[in-house]
Parts: C-alpha cells; structure tokens; sequence
C-alpha cells in the first residue's frame, strides 16, 4: 500500500485565531494521538525484538503491560490486536460525531471528509497488521512481515496524527467540540 500523499490533503488552518479556552479540544486531540504514538512505539520495538531474537529486560517491560523480558510471538499478537481494536475505536468515533460536525462548517468540510476517507486506508494498514499477528502464532516465519506491516501502519497514522491535529484544531474550537 502506498503512503498518504501529503500533497493532496486539503489545508484550511491558519485561517483563525483561537483563544486560549478554544484551543484546548486541539490540545486534547493531541494528548489522545500522542497516547497512540507511544503505544505505535512499544509494539514496533516489540515486533523488532521479536524479530531479532532479541529481548532487553528494561526496555521491552517499559511500557507493554509488564510482559515478560522477550515477547512471544503470541504476547506481540495480543499487543498488536489491542492497539488495533483502540485506534479502530477511536476512529469510529470521529467519523461518527466529530467529522460530521465540523462538516457542517463549510471551509472544513473538505478536511473532514479528507480525514475518514485516511481511516479507510488506516483500516487496511490494521487489518493487515491483525491478520499477521494472528498469523505469526503459529508461523513465526511471518515476523518479518508483521514487522514490514507495523512500520508501515506507523507511518500512515504519524502522517494521518499530525494532519489531524493541524487541521481541526481550529474547527473543534469554533464548535466547541470536546474530544
């Protein structure tokens, strides 16, 4: 799957100056994704790890729910099912209250469909990663793929986050919109 191309993303931000009240349902979106990038850092050193054979007590326990010293491959399957159930969750809440809101302000209308039409994408990268986690159980050969799959998912959603954030931060304002 090719990445998201940047350069066909609609930009409206810029266009408002929030007060500081107005800024925080922005400041709030990005603590949620930032909470998303940690968890897209621990389950790409997990996979790593898992590939390498590898498996530093300090690092692999620092976040992962305290896993053992080096993951299985059905400890980084059960991980990487979980950050897929979340992330799909969290979309499906934007789609279906916060997109449709900020729709209704016509200079971000395009934005907001821009953004679900990016969860379509996201949904194939998590797919993708579940359907090889689940295969990595029973066929570690496919670690390396899993690996290639969760890379990519990291790059799509960084790129997606950081969209996001710049973008409907002033619409969330405008609206009022809490996250």
């Amino acid at each position: 799957m090719p990445p998201i191309d940047d350069s066909t993303r609609p930009r409206v931000a810029g266009s408002v100056d929030l007060t500081p009240r107005q800024r925080l349902a922005g400041d709030h979106l990005r603590m949620i994704h930032d909470h998303f990038r940690g968890q897209l850092a621990q389950l790409t050193h997990a996979v790593v790890e898992l590939r390498d054979g590898t498996g530093d007590v300090g690092a692999v326990r620092e976040g992962l729910h305290r896993l053992a010293p080096a993951l299985t491959e059905q400890q980084v399957s059960g991980l990487c099912r979980q950050v897929c159930r979340f992330l799909t969750m969290h979309h499906s809440i934007e789609d279906q209250s916060m997109f449709p809101a900020v729709a209704t302000l016509e200079e971000y209308a395009p934005v907001a469909a821009r953004l679900a039409e990016e969860h379509l994408d996201i949904h194939e990268h998590l797919e993708r990663v579940d359907d090889l986690a689940l295969a990595v159980q029973s066929d570690p050969s496919r670690v390396p793929d899993l690996v290639t799959a969760v890379a990519d998912l990291r790059r799509d959603l960084e790129s997606h986050f950081a969209y996001e954030e710049t973008e409907m931060a002033e619409p969330l304002g405008l609206l009022g919109l809490g996250i």
